[in-house]
């Protein structure tokens, strides 16, 4: 029963030696070391750091410049409407203002009731057109202003020789108008404005 067993044994045992001969002639699995010194990690995350900082430094950089631009872009449109809103502004009251100033001058003017140096003084500006020594001048004014200016047409005698002031319903208070032989001065109101009217525009 013994040596049955022995054989068993013994003849066994070549088999498994060469199985065990197998494994031990196979390569080993290398084993790869992955840990890394203190040293070593502090130096990757500093330069991990700065790559990040420098990273979104320079995208941060970038979305400021071109705001910057987008800025200047938007300052320059709006400096440049204002500048032709402020020209066509310019523009509208160029155009409206005569009409304006002769519309308040006119309603000014339609509440004032000359005095007697007003009307004189209106006389002489009208007729400083006309040559002193001149005859056959006739001022026509309104029949107010006329009775105002009676107590002085002497003054006007004394330039204008045989002067003649005459009353003219159609005038208003303030027009004067003077004829002569070398025609008629149109000194009313109204021509004013006109005349004040064309030099603004």
């Amino acid at each position: 029963m013994r040596a049955s067993t022995k054989a068993i044994y013994f003849s066994a045992l070549p088999n498994s030696i060469s199985v065990i001969d197998l494994f031990e002639t196979s390569v080993p699995e290398e084993i790869i070391d992955t840990r890394v010194t203190l040293e070593e990690h502090e130096s990757a995350c500093d330069a991990a750091y700065r790559k990040g900082f420098q990273e979104a430094n320079e995208v941060l950089t970038k979305q400021i410049v071109d705001q910057r631009a987008e800025i200047a872009y938007l300052q320059e449109n709006l400096f440049k409407s204002i500048a032709d809103q402020a020209n066509t502004l310019a523009h509208q009251v160029s155009e409206m203002l005569p009409d304006l100033v002769m519309e308040i001058a006119r309603r000014v003017l339609a509440g004032i009731d000359p005095d007697s140096e007003t009307i004189k003084k209106i006389v002489s500006e009208t007729l400083v057109e006309i040559a002193p020594g001149s005859t056959e001048v006739e001022v026509q004014l309104h029949p107010d202003d006329l009775a105002r200016v009676g107590a002085i047409d002497l003054e006007f005698d004394q330039k204008y020789p045989g002067i003649k002031f005459v009353a003219d319903p159609e005038l208003n208070s303030g027009d004067c108008r003077a004829k002569s032989k070398f025609g008629m001065i149109d000194a009313r109101v109204l021509t004013k404005l006109q005349n004040l009217g064309r030099s603004l525009k």
